[in-house]
């Protein structure tokens, strides 16, 4: 969208004093060809090959070519599209105007294709409301050869419906809902309740791309332990409509919220806390399609690591010893991995360890098919609901199940004894959810586990046996990231979701749990 131009200010009260622009007023919307001749050279576009010449037009006379005229017609330009906006916002109300420029804000803002092509449906749909040429620069900032391409395109149809999906339709706001980030006269404070470092600063600065909104919209760091104590952060909270943060630490703050209607995580997952808890009256989404990659290269590296005994390397390494057979390896096409969760997460971890030849299998409680079947794609994989065929069979296994009721305590008690013909190792990437430590403990001491590489949330109590277990190996969450620079690019785009009234994305079923 390299051809759009800022956006003009929206000011309804606008008085012009210039008769030349009052007397050409009439014949605007007639004459859309002359708008765009105007607006173009404003512009500096010219249609064809960059670098082209303006073709001269018939009668036009040598002093046309010096600037005077053209200055005269580019300040005229101007006039008409200050008349065009104050009279689009005459026409549809400043609060409409503000959405629909949001709206096409933020398709603009992430210049992919198919957002190209939305966008300019909803030009489109600007032209079926009415709106000339001129109207929809002003208010948009779209460039004229754009413009004149699409009204070209729009004339060549008979008969047009640009209302084909939903999505590409302007959506109208609730009824009954009405948010404050639609009043023009307010501004909305959002509250930040997460331990992520400069989370707050990425939001600001991400937000700043966009002048009309940031005005009006900040975010505040709440700390969600404070918030029984902390009078101004209680307050804060309870008027918010929006809150951003850590799964735990929202539990916390559900109980002092009166006005919530969309609560975003940092997380991938959802806390069990929060799917049990029974205020549901807003939306929830996660932070989806960040986390797998990383999660993945985690995972991955783990395996190689234990495939290839990089621990007794370094413990050969201390001796001095240098003994070849101590680091032998089995191939990969011979090791099984089962990956439980079959969601985002499990998806990159399943392909990334495909990839690098490894078989792997990967359990979901719903499958479209029959409950053994091959996965689509390069991969090649299977994907299987029978929980005991994947234990059975697995050299490691890789946690990456939801925490849900249907998940929660799934591999407790004796369940594991299943494993017990090949021993595999656990890599589980939320402890204490789908097994608990004990259940741990216990399978390798009755070797239905090798070993077990534990990604824990939070520390482990200095009592627990783990920590001088020689088949265990703890880690301080770190296979998920902690950027903030995701995260925020996460919220940003629901953010434009939840201003168009558009579907959220990666939102929670609550009948599901995640």
């Amino acid at each position: 969208m390299d051809d759009d131009q800022g956006l003009l200010p929206l000011d309804p009260n606008h008085k012009l004093t210039t008769t030349a622009a009052a007397t050409d007023d009439s014949s605007e919307d007639v004459n859309l060809d002359a708008a765009y001749d105007e607006i173009e050279y404003m512009d500096l576009k010219v249609p064809g090959k960059e670098g082209c010449p303006r073709a001269e037009k018939k009668g036009q006379s040598t002093a046309d070519k010096r600037g005077g005229p053209k200055q005269h017609s580019s300040l005229t330009s101007e006039m008409k599209t200050s008349r065009a906006v104050a009279r689009v916002t005459q026409r549809l109300g400043l609060e409409r105007v503000h959405e629909i420029q949001l709206e096409y804000a933020s398709l603009k803002s992430k210049f992919g294709e198919l957002d190209y092509d939305k966008a300019n449906a909803m030009i489109r749909n600007l032209m079926a409301m009415g709106l000339s040429q001129i109207e929809i620069r002003g208010i948009l900032g779209v460039g004229g050869y754009r413009l004149q391409r699409l009204y070209s395109a729009q004339a060549a149809k008979p008969s047009p419906t640009y209302a084909a999906t939903d999505e590409l339709v302007l959506p109208s706001p609730p009824p009954l809902t009405p948010s404050t980030l639609h009043s023009v006269d307010k501004s909305v404070h959002i509250p930040v309740l997460s331990s992520i470092p400069h989370l707050v600063n990425a939001l600001t600065k991400k937000l700043s791309a966009f002048p009309l909104v940031a005005s009006r919209i900040s975010f505040v760091a709440v700390d969600a332990a404070g918030l029984s104590v902390d009078s101004s952060s209680s307050a804060l909270v309870e008027a918010a409509e929006i809150i951003l943060g850590d799964a735990a630490a929202c539990v916390l703050a559900l109980p002092h919220t009166r006005h919530l209607k969309w609560l975003q995580l940092t997380s991938a997952t959802v806390d069990i806390d929060l799917v049990v808890q029974p205020k549901r009256d807003f939306a929830c989404t996660r932070a989806g399609g960040i986390h797998g990659p990383h999660v993945a290269q985690y995972v991955l590296g783990r395996i190689i690591a234990i495939e290839r005994s990089f621990h007794k390397a370094t413990q050969l390494q201390a001796t001095r010893a240098f003994d070849p057979h101590e680091l032998t390896y089995r191939s990969a096409k011979d090791v099984s991995v089962a990956i439980l969760g079959y969601g985002d997460i499990g998806a990159h971890v399943a392909k990334l360890v495909a990839a690098a030849g490894f078989r792997v299998m990967a359990l979901k409680r719903r499958t479209a098919r029959a409950s053994w079947m091959k996965a689509d794609g390069a991969g090649g994989f299977d994907v299987t609901d029978r929980l005991d065929h994947v234990l059975a069979n697995a050299d490691y296994i890789v946690n990456a199940l939801p925490c849900t009721p249907h998940t929660h305590r799934l591999l407790a008690g004796s369940v594991l004894h299943l494993c017990a013909h090949k021993s595999p190792c656990l890599i589980d990437l939320s402890p204490w959810h789908v097994v608990d430590e004990a259940t741990v403990v216990a399978a390798m001491e009755h070797k239905w586990l090798s070993s077990a590489v534990l990604d824990v949330p939070e520390p482990v109590p200095p009592t627990s046996p783990l920590w001088d277990h020689p088949q265990v190996t703890l880690t301080p969450r770190v296979a998920p990231p902690h950027q903030a620079d995701a995260v925020a690019d996460v919220f940003m785009q629901n953010l434009w979701h939840f201003i168009g009234h558009a579907p959220l994305q990666y939102a929670v079923e609550w009948t599901q749990g995640y």
